[in-house]
């Protein structure tokens, strides 16, 4: 059964690297932060099952997803109440993105509800692993998804951040 919750000031100060499944992340990317906190968006878990935090918008009904998941021991966050899993529920709205003059969409995305997750445990600082710039895709049952705006969404939810004092960091490559 999910557990509603408020997302506290548990990382204050902290630098959190949160990592997202694009065709940038490997292994080695994601152990180079190792060193700090972690959060998965949803398939990166893959690379990371030790991390302290996994969000993922979709629940146990997603049989592609969960065996992935199996194992994880940290906190996982999903996007909505259920009786079917044993997570923390965080109710944040849809991201609204401007794709032009009077053109904006909403959606929802397991990168970017990572970012805020970060942004609300108090980091200071947070990394983006795997948010490949341009293209943004998904796989579901073999097909590729787009995923409309996200650059634009990614971008301005970055300024966003910046304006209130956390610093953002894309990390590409290791060494960055």
């Amino acid at each position: 059964m999910t557990t509603p919750w408020i997302v506290p000031r548990m990382w204050e100060g902290e630098t959190v690297a949160v990592l997202a499944s694009g065709p940038s992340m490997t292994q080695a990317l994601a152990d180079s932060v190792k060193q700090h906190r972690r959060i998965c968006a949803r398939r990166s878990v893959r690379f990371a099952p030790d991390a302290d935090m996994l969000v993922t918008l979709d629940g146990p009904s997603d049989a592609e997803f969960w065996p992935e998941a199996k194992g994880f021991s940290g906190i996982c966050v999903i996007g909505y109440e259920c009786d079917e899993a044993d997570a923390m529920y965080v109710n944040l709205p849809h991201e609204r993105i401007t794709l032009g003059e009077g053109h904006a969409i909403e959606v929802r995305n397991n990168g970017l509800v990572a970012i805020r997750v970060a942004a609300r445990a108090g980091a200071a600082k947070i990394l983006l692993l795997g948010f490949d710039r341009g293209r943004y895709e998904a796989r579901a049952s073999n097909v590729a998804i787009g995923f409309r705006g996200m650059e634009e969404g990614l971008s301005a939810l970055i300024a966003e951040l910046r304006g209130k004092g956390i610093e953002i960091e894309r990390v590409d490559s290791v060494g960055d």
